[in-house]
């Protein structure tokens, strides 16, 4: 299966001004990534698309019981982005393997997400 979410960066700028708004939809591992950035919106704004195609790709949106939180994206050492998955969103992910891609372009960020049988 495949998600796919984009987003502007501007509104997710908003939106992360509102600290209740950071705590219900990052990890506080996303939220140092982010903040240590040079552009933190745009690293906000790519991980939430990316939270956002995941769950496009797992065919069940956040109605199934999936926080936002329960879908963490983290790097490798080359700073590729890692899903992690966490409670509901890691028991609907099992026996899968999932891929994300995440791009910025000006005031744009899209992501995208291809789940696989491991089968």
């Amino acid at each position: 299966m495949i998600g796919i979410d984009t987003v502007v960066v501007s509104r997710i700028a908003e939106a992360v001004k509102d600290e209740a708004f950071l705590r219900r939809v990052f990890t506080a591992r996303e939220r140092a990534y982010c903040d240590g950035r040079a552009r933190p919106c745009e690293s906000y704004a790519g991980l939430f698309c990316a939270k956002e195609a995941t769950v496009k790709a797992l065919k069940c949106g956040f109605l199934h019981g999936i926080a936002p939180t329960d879908i963490e994206i983290t790097h490798d050492t080359e700073g590729a982005p890692v899903l992690v998955m966490h409670g509901k969103a890691a028991e609907l992910l099992a026996g899968r393997t999932a891929e994300v891609s995440i791009s910025h372009d000006g005031d744009r960020a899209v992501a995208a997400v291809l789940i696989t049988s491991d089968k």
